[in-house]
């Protein structure tokens, strides 16, 4: 980038004149070295206005300022805003870029103090996420020297964003490129006690490698139909073909990466099928795609599960994944002098088969396709009921019950679900919920992912980028403000519920807390709540089971229900990803393993979409947003790996 460019920037502020019922469709333009459109306004009288600034023009000194005081008068509010917002975002977007082109690495005019800056493989290998100034200038010295940034363009679409009653920041995307790929970057930005807008947040990643071009074409598969032989040659295998496993080989052959995945069901999808019928996604369409082809648009907002299982299914064949059902692993090694993994294979009803890789992916996940057994608790005296007992896995729906009489252990959704379908088809249903449950009803869900809901959202792509625009580490530090705005949309809901005895976590241990961190403890309302509050539904709190008596459960006060089933919707079995890679690969490939899942110092999720401490293997879980947007970083790294564009600790891309 020349100096001139760096060290100033041109605007030019154009603008539609005259009659409103001529005006051309584009109606107001804001140039910043690239186009950014504003559309739906009519400006009238308005002559085109050029103006420059020098990169160190003060916040009160540059032309933007007095130019949108002067002409803000004869404009909506919203375009004013739209206006100050992208000239805002741009003016930081000059500072960035000097910051990081000066000669001494420094980001103190760009970025707050308090400051987060979090990686996905655009100057770093790995995910990172590094709070405060001082740390995030230290760790980034390096990487952003050897990936020299530049063509940075401001994307259309900058907006205005509220977190709690008082905290608003103004968010947008930059694209970029490095010495090897292509990257957008998300900031989120403040307003100084100067008066300066500075980098709150900034997320950054890697879009694209430089020179490996997309297969993905909507009129063909992109894989040729496979030649099933004995022994094959793949560079990835991936085990599992569920939402996360279909994902991540749609992006690797999307690069060119060949890939097979194998499934121990008969039918891609099952572990969809398997559950109860009424079970449905809690979130809307649009946030569930897969990459490439989108749910159809026939679908509901929210999709039943034998739907979603039926849209992987067409989803492999669309694509023309290579997908071996019925397959078990039976032997694996690893050669280390070859990186090659060797897997033995065997088929239900036919010849076992031999497969290498240099990539091995584990897909199962950590519920029950992962090896996780239902839990199901000691409760003394079970013997003695006359009733039944099952668990929630085996429930399918009220029509293969029968039950007159039936009590539900747990309050999850599927505690949840299953009572909202029993009583919706005439049982006393009784709830027993052992503790506090964070209740939230879809109108709220709808309001945390606005950029997926509604007529006028963006691409998938662009809302993607938004929705993780702020660390986990800030979400979590500011969920309370984010449940706070929107409390006021179930509070009648609350106190209802409350009435009627249910338990409510206090405001600090609320919904986002109990999803981003716990992961579990919370309900997503699609009914129950209303049968719950009308009576319908009987809620026992806040006392434990003490054990069975022949005609149901008797409690820890003496209090009794009576039964004639018992569901147990108390999960599963706790099962982390290391002893997944043992079960799946065998204890010598597990001992290598660092213990995965949980979260490390980072806050990032220990070795789920990233390396694992074992060369070549690698773990893939989550929902279908995490299968669509996470698959897009795996593939990236296995692509920068095949391409060696690693240092040799792989702590580091090479200098190009």
């Amino acid at each position: 980038m020349s100096s001139d460019r760096m060290h100033r920037n041109h605007y030019d502020l154009c603008f539609y004149e005259g009659d409103p019922a001529l005006a051309p469709p584009l109606l107001a333009q804001i140039h910043i070295s690239s186009c950014n459109t504003l559309r739906g306004h009519k400006l009238h009288k308005i002559k085109p206005i050029k103006a420059s600034f020098n990169r160190d023009d003060g916040p009160h000194n540059h032309p933007f300022k007095s130019i949108i005081q002067e002409i803000c008068l004869a404009w909506k509010p919203s375009l004013f805003r739209c206006l100050q917002e992208n000239a805002i975002s741009s003016v930081w977007l000059a500072t960035l870029i000097s910051d990081l082109s000066g000669p001494s690495f420094t980001l103190k005019r760009s970025f707050t103090d308090d400051s987060y800056w979090r990686d996905l493989l655009a100057f770093t290998p790995d995910f990172r996420t590094l709070h405060a100034l001082p740390e995030i200038q230290r760790f980034f010295s390096v990487p952003v020297a050897l990936a020299r940034p530049s063509r940075f363009r401001l994307l259309p679409g900058v907006r205005h964003r509220r977190i709690g009653p008082t905290k608003t920041f103004i968010q947008g995307i930059v694209q970029f490129h490095t010495v090897i790929a292509q990257c957008t970057g998300v900031f989120t930005l403040t307003q100084s006690e100067d008066s300066s807008w500075k980098a709150w947040s900034f997320v950054t990643m890697m879009d694209q490698l430089s020179g490996v071009v997309d297969r993905f074409s909507a009129q063909m598969p992109l894989c040729r139909p496979a030649e099933w032989k004995t022994t094959m040659e793949y560079t990835a295998v991936v085990v599992g073909a569920g939402q996360c496993g279909l994902s991540v080989a749609a992006r690797l052959e999307n690069l060119g990466i060949s890939t097979l995945v194998l499934e121990r069901s008969s039918a891609i999808g099952n572990s969809w099928r398997s559950r109860y019928e009424s079970l449905e996604t809690n979130t809307p369409r649009a946030y569930n795609h897969l990459p490439f082809v989108a749910f159809p648009e026939g679908c509901g907002k929210y999709i039943p599960c034998r739907e979603v299982a039926d849209y992987l299914e067409d989803y492999q064949r669309t694509l023309g994944l290579h997908v071996l059902t019925s397959a078990c692993i039976s032997a694996t090694s690893y050669d280390v002098s070859s990186s090659t993994w060797t897997l033995s294979i065997s088929l239900s009803g036919q010849a076992s088969i031999t497969v290498t890789a240099r990539h091995l992916i584990g897909a199962t996940g950590t519920g029950t396709m992962g090896g996780a057994l239902p839990f199901m608790p000691s409760i003394p005296e079970k013997s003695s009921f006359l009733g039944s007992v099952i668990h929630s896995s085996e429930y399918k729906s009220s029509s293969c019950v029968g039950a007159q009489k039936v009590v539900v252990v747990g309050a999850g959704c599927s505690a949840h679900d299953i009572a909202q379908d029993m009583a919706n088809h005439g049982s006393q249903t009784v709830l027993v919920q052992r503790s506090p449950t964070a209740v939230v009803s879809r109108q709220t869900i709808d309001r945390l992912l606005t950029g997926y809901v509604g007529q006028d959202v963006p691409a998938t792509e662009i809302a993607d980028r938004f929705y993780v625009a702020l660390p986990l580490t800030t979400l979590q530090n500011h969920q309370y403000d984010t449940m706070e705005i929107h409390a006021h949309i179930d509070q009648d809901l609350r106190d209802n519920l409350s009435r009627r005895g249910y338990l409510l976590p206090g405001p600090e241990d609320n919904f986002l807390h109990r999803l981003s961190v716990r992961r579990g403890g919370f309900y997503i309302d699609r009914g129950c709540a209303k049968l719950i509050t009308s009576g319908k539904i009987t809620v026992k709190s806040g006392h434990e089971i003490s054990h069975f008596s022949p005609s149901g459960l008797v409690f820890d006060d003496g209090s009794r229900v009576v039964a004639d089933l018992v569901i147990l919707a108390t999960g599963y079995s706790k099962t982390t990803i290391k002893q997944v890679a043992g079960s799946l690969f065998g204890a010598q490939v597990a001992d290598a393993v660092h213990e995965l899942g949980g979260w490390d110092n980072d806050n990032e999720l220990a070795g789920v979409w990233r390396p694992t401490g074992h060369d070549g293997l690698w773990f893939a879980e989550g929902d279908l947003f995490s299968a669509r947007f996470y698959s897009q970083f795996l593939a990236l790294q296995i692509m920068a790996r095949e391409m060696g564009l690693l240092s040799p600790d792989q702590r580091t891309y090479i200098s190009c």
